[in-house]
């Protein structure tokens, strides 16, 4: 399979503070990946390294085979990315910040600007000046510019910042398109683990300068789910049916109203005494109505199960 980015052994130290240490990974064309990590645990440096805003001192990183030490403009070539809070001329419209970006990246024409400024929903404010701009509207114009010459690796950093709820999600179904469906390498970086558990195929945790483990979304939250899954049952007669569970294991039932009870379950017997404990309902004349894995593990969880405390706030 073809590597979209390949990090390598990459370190990196400020005066006697190491920041990073020996990151190693791959991402891969179609998928999205998230970093997560506390404040000062080297994400953003990481990023600035693989976009070449900072000079590589340990390791190597390709993008789709090119070293960016060796072949640096073959490299960025490939990359479009939005680091950190995109600038613009204030006194220029959209539309005149736009063209004059597209000097820098050949074959860029008025067409494809006006493209993936309908992509982005700026449409119909590329002849308003920047200044005139609200936040969300100049993260848009920051992802426009980024995309206008048809990246394979598009490296987002706080993408959604500014944004409202109906606004996050139309940029995460672009991403998804993006990526899933045009084949983009998607490499975004957010402190709102919601969203990137939301939208990222794989994240990786990042603490201290390493990284901790990379899997994806739905593997780690499944890591930190613990032995014991809770479930929810809906039942004709819950206190009869607490009674009846009973005698088919010794796990403490909880009674939530008349109808509703749970209980928790080994993880990896759970098949069998669910089975169990439906036979033995049946058998008392209770009527079962559902059935539901009470799921409350999220990436959050994962996240300062893998970093401990978290190591601060997240950035």
């Amino acid at each position: 399979m073809e590597i979209a980015l390949r990090v390598r052994h990459v370190g990196k130290i400020f005066g006697k503070h190491r920041v990073l240490k020996d990151i190693t990974f791959e991402i891969f064309p179609g998928e999205i990946f998230g970093f997560l990590g506390p404040t000062g645990a080297g994400k953003t440096t990481l990023i600035r390294l693989i976009t070449g805003l900072l000079p590589m001192e340990e390791g190597s990183i390709e993008i789709f085979g090119n070293n960016i030490t060796t072949r640096f403009e073959a490299a960025m070539g490939l990359v479009g990315g939005m680091i950190e809070h995109p600038c613009f001329y204030r006194y220029l419209t959209g539309m005149q910040n736009l063209a004059m970006l597209s000097r820098m990246r050949p074959g860029v024409t008025q067409e494809r600007i006006l493209e993936v400024s309908s992509l982005v929903g700026l449409n119909n404010y590329l002849n308003q000046r920047v200044e005139k701009y609200s936040l969300g509207m100049r993260q848009r114009l920051g992802l426009a510019q980024a995309l206008m010459h048809k990246p394979k690796l598009l490296i987002l950093d706080e993408p959604t910042n500014g944004l409202d709820p109906a606004g996050i999600r139309q940029l995460w179904e672009i991403l998804r398109q993006l990526a899933h469906e045009q084949g983009i390498c998607i490499l975004l970086s957010s402190h709102l683990m919601s969203e990137m558990e939301l939208i990222c195929d794989r994240v990786g945790i990042i603490s201290a300068g390493q990284l901790l483990d990379v899997k994806p979304v739905e593997e780690l939250i499944r890591s930190v789910g613990g032995a014991s899954t809770l479930y929810r049952y809906k039942v004709s007669d819950a206190a009869e049916a607490r009674h009846a569970i009973r005698l088919v294991t010794p796990a403490p039932v909880t009674l939530c109203d008349s109808t509703h009870l749970e209980v928790p379950l080994p993880t990896e017997e759970a098949d069998a005494l669910l089975a169990e404990i439906n036979h033995q309902l049946m058998a008392w004349g209770l009527d079962i109505y559902t059935i539901t894995p009470v799921e409350n593990r999220s990436l959050e969880d994962a996240f300062f199960y893998m970093t401990g405390n978290g190591g601060g706030p997240l950035a």
